[in-house]
């Protein structure tokens, strides 16, 4: 694709909408999505689930009716040596949608949001660059789930991270260039496919002006919002509420931990002190607030830090949890691996508003990197660098 082209027509394949963008993976790709096609990119995404855009979105989306299969109908997979993981995600109406598309659309690139959708890479034109995006290298979080699971757990998450590792290598060598959404994370991609192109496209993300007002109970709020439907999530909030919480609380006995996302309700029970908001749109974030993204196993970057740096709250996470966005202690955020750490570590900002300051500030400074505006012309650039189709 030449550099004297016109930015491109771009036909993006998703495993969601990016539409309504609630939750961090839709949040992220509508950020991207809607940045690539203000510089000027054509963009169409066909997705499984979700809803269409609105008029007053500048990307246009096709929603597929149907969700992922279920884990036993995809069970069966494992026996042969394939991920069920991955296959979940196979569908012949997605597959309709994009054949549909690929004719009536005529994309310059297609753009594959997820290591969920490589299996589309046989029925795409050859002739077509294809772009695989990685929000996450899904071999190492379930690798690093496996670390912390328990009991016969620990072997299937090894063994399904196995096939999933052998998954992404192949699909890394398949395509035209892998977008790695961290410097971390695309070093991990590199050592399981040396042979292919592997490049850093961070998340794109806006800074919010000034703090977000809103009033949250509590002496301080801390915040946890997330999708904890989602295993490595849910692995985190637990260990957040068993381990961690009982500290705080005995530190800090006015503070009030406000939970909220899918999956929070059947989470939290009656601990005392939390307060559930469940699924909100709501930012939940008060300018004395301190958010904390519990995190064990993960990869990618934590959406969650980018939002507290936007809103002007200062964060406290763990060394994985940071992993991408923090380099070390204090830069943007307080790390801590360790249960009575990671209290110690909250209870610090309380009544420290020096401190505070300047967590908001350094993360503010690191928010510049994710503007979208830089992310989606840093990603055109990388459009325009592949061969142009035969």
């Amino acid at each position: 694709m030449s550099p004297d082209l016109p930015p491109p027509r771009v036909l993006a394949v998703a495993t969601k909408s990016p539409w309504p963008p609630v939750g961090g993976g839709r949040a992220v790709m509508h950020h991207l999505f809607e940045a690539l096609a203000t510089a000027g990119a054509v963009v169409r995404i066909v997705a499984l689930g979700g809803g269409d855009a609105p008029p007053e979105a500048r990307y246009t989306v096709r929603a597929v009716g149907g969700r992922p299969r279920s884990w036993p109908a995809a069970a069966h997979h494992a026996l042969a040596g394939r991920s069920p993981t991955l296959a979940r995600f196979r569908s012949a109406r997605l597959l309709e949608a994009v054949t549909e598309e690929l004719a009536r659309f005529r994309p310059d690139l297609v753009h594959l949001e997820q290591l969920h959708l490589a299996w589309l890479m046989p029925h795409l034109p050859r002739r077509l660059p294809v772009v695989l995006r990685e929000q996450n290298v899904e071999s190492r979080v379930l690798e690093r789930l496996a670390a912390v699971a328990r009991g016969p757990l620990r072997p299937l998450l090894r063994g399904e991270a196995r096939r999933i590792a052998a998954a992404e290598a192949a699909a890394c060598r398949a395509v035209s260039l892998v977008a790695a959404i961290s410097t971390s994370d695309a070093e991990v991609l590199r050592a399981l496919a040396p042979d292919a192109r592997i490049e850093v496209v961070p998340p794109a993300w806006p800074a919010v002006p000034g703090p977000h007002v809103e009033h949250l109970d509590g002496d301080p709020p801390v915040v946890c919002i997330g999708s904890l439907d989602w295993l490595p999530n849910r692995d985190g909030a637990r260990w957040l509420l068993d381990a961690v919480w009982p500290r705080l609380r005995a530190a800090l006995p006015g503070a009030l931990l406000h939970l909220a996302g899918p999956g929070s309700r059947t989470l939290a029970g009656r601990i005392p002190g939390v307060v559930v908001h469940g699924v909100t749109e709501r930012a939940l974030f008060d300018p004395r607030a301190i958010s904390v993204v519990p995190v064990r196993a993960g990869s990618g970057v934590r959406v969650r830090l980018l939002e507290a740096w936007s809103l002007g709250v200062p964060a406290v996470t763990t060394p994985i949890g940071g992993e991408g966005l923090v380099a070390a202690d204090g830069d943007g955020a307080l790390l801590a691996a360790e249960p009575a750490a990671f209290a110690s570590a909250v209870a610090s900002l309380a009544g420290a508003p020096a401190r505070r300051a300047e967590l908001i500030a350094r993360g503010r400074q690191r928010l510049v990197a994710h503007e979208p505006r830089r992310v989606a012309a840093g990603l055109l650039e990388l459009y325009r660098s592949l061969p142009a189709p035969a």
